[in-house]
C-alpha cells in the first residue's frame, strides 16, 4: 500500500466518521487496514481490529468492517506531564515499597505532551514509522470519540495461527550500542515476567507449553531480553484465555499483577488510557496477532503525548531510569 493510499484511507475515515486502523506486521511490507464500526465484544470468528485500555477490568474496542454500535468515549481521566524530579520520586517510592516485600516489581510511565507541530500528518508518520522500524508492529488507530493512537511496538502479547500460539516475555532496556553484559537488575526483571506467564500459561486445561530463552531481541534503538513461549492447543479461539490470563502482563504493570496495577492508578498521577494495553487485528487471514501497546503515542487537536515506562526493583537508580524513559519515548519523537 503506497503511501497516497494510506493517506486517502485515512482521510476517508475522517470524512464518514468511521473507524480505522492501518498497521503493519513486524518483518512485512504489507500495510493492511480496517475500517468501519465498533464493537465491545466479536462474535465467534468474526473479523476486527482490537484496541484496548491499560485497566483489565475495561473491555476493549474492535473495529469491524461495516457498522457496528455508537459507542460512549471511555472516561479520561487526567493527563499530568511528569518532570524529571517527580518521575524520579516515583522511582524512589517504588523501589522503597519493594524492599518491604509488598512487590516484585513495579512499572513506573511517564507522559510527555508537545505542542502538536502544524505540519503534522498522522498517516504520513505511520508511514515514515513502518520505513523506519521493519521490525516491529506499526499501528495507527482512530476511533471517533476514543481517540488517535499511533505507535512501533516490539512486543508481541498474543499470535496464534490454527493450534499454535505464541507469547513473549520481553523485559530488560539497554540502549542499542550498550556491549556490556546484562545486568543482575535487568536479568531479575526479566526473570519475573518470564516466570508470572508460565505459572499463568500451566493454568490453562490440555495444552502444551515450551519456553526458549532468554535472548537479545533487537527493537530500532533498543534491546532487551526475550524467551518466547509456544503454546499448542485445540481450541480455535484460546488467544482469548491467554489475554484474559496475562494482561498487563508484568511487564507493563508489576508483581504481583493486580496489586501492582492498583498501585499504578493510585501513584502514578495519570491516566495511562491505551498506553500498555493491547491492540493487533483478530480473526484476520486465519490469524489472531496482538501486540502490547507501546512506544506509542497519542494525537489530540492540539498535542503529542509521547508515553513509556520502566521496570523497578529494589535496586533501580531514579536517574538511571529516567534516562531510559527518555530513550523509549525518542524512538517516536527523534522522527518528527
Amino acid at each position: 500500500m503506497s503511501r497516497k493510499d494510506t493517506s486517502a484511507l485515512y482521510e476517508e475515515a475522517l470524512r464518514t466518521g468511521q473507524s480505522i486502523a492501518l498497521y503493519r506486521l513486524p518483518g512485512t511490507r504489507t500495510v493492511q487496514h480496517i475500517s468501519g464500526g465498533v464493537v465491545r465484544k466479536l462474535k465467534d470468528g468474526q473479523e476486527g481490529f482490537a484496541f484496548a485500555p491499560f485497566d483489565p477490568k475495561a473491555k476493549a474496542y474492535y473495529i469491524v468492517n461495516g457498522k457496528g454500535a455508537t459507542m460512549p468515549p471511555p472516561p479520561v481521566g487526567k493527563q499530568k506531564v511528569a518532570s524529571k524530579t517527580s518521575f524520579m520520586k516515583l522511582v524512589k517510592n517504588i523501589s522503597s515499597a519493594i524492599r518491604t516485600g509488598t512487590y516484585g516489581k513495579i512499572v513506573a510511565a511517564r507522559a510527555l505532551s508537545i505542542s502538536k507541530p502544524s505540519d503534522f500528518d498522522p498517516p504520513s508518520f505511520f508511514d515514515k514509522l513502518c520505513a523506519t522500524y521493519p521490525k516491529a508492529f506499526v499501528s495507527l488507530t482512530m476511533i471517533p470519540g476514543v481517540g488517535l493512537w499511533i505507535g512501533a511496538s516490539p512486543e508481541v502479547l498474543a499470535a496464534q495461527q490454527g493450534e499454535k500460539l505464541t507469547t513473549y516475555s520481553l523485559a530488560g532496556t539497554k540502549a542499542i550500542n550498550d556491549k556490556t553484559p546484562w545486568g543482575e537488575k535487568e536479568k531479575q526483571e526479566q526473570a519475573i515476567v518470564t516466570d508470572f506467564i508460565r505459572k499463568k500459561l500451566e493454568l490453562l486445561r490440555d495444552v502444551q507449553i515450551t519456553a526458549k530463552g532468554p535472548a537479545t531481541r533487537e527493537a530500532g534503538s533498543l534491546k532487551h531480553l526475550l524467551t518466547t513461549f509456544t503454546v499448542t492447543a485445540p481450541r480455535r479461539a484460546i488467544w482469548q484465555q491467554v489475554v484474559k490470563s496475562l494482561h498487563p502482563t508484568p511487564a507493563v504493570s508489576g508483581m504481583p499483577q493486580a496489586r501492582s496495577v492498583k498501585y499504578i492508578q493510585t501513584e502514578e498521577g495519570f491516566d495511562r488510557r491505551f498506553y500498555a494495553g493491547y491492540l493487533g487485528p483478530v480473526n484476520r487471514n486465519g490469524r489472531t496477532d496482538l501486540f502490547v501497546n507501546l512506544r506509542c503515542m497519542e494525537v489530540t487537536s492540539a498535542q503529542l503525548i509521547f508515553y513509556a515506562g520502566c521496570g523497578i526493583t529494589a535496586d533501580s537508580d531514579p536517574a538511571k531510569e529516567w534516562e531510559e524513559s527518555e530513550r523509549k519515548i525518542a524512538v517516536l519523537k527523534s522522527l518528527l
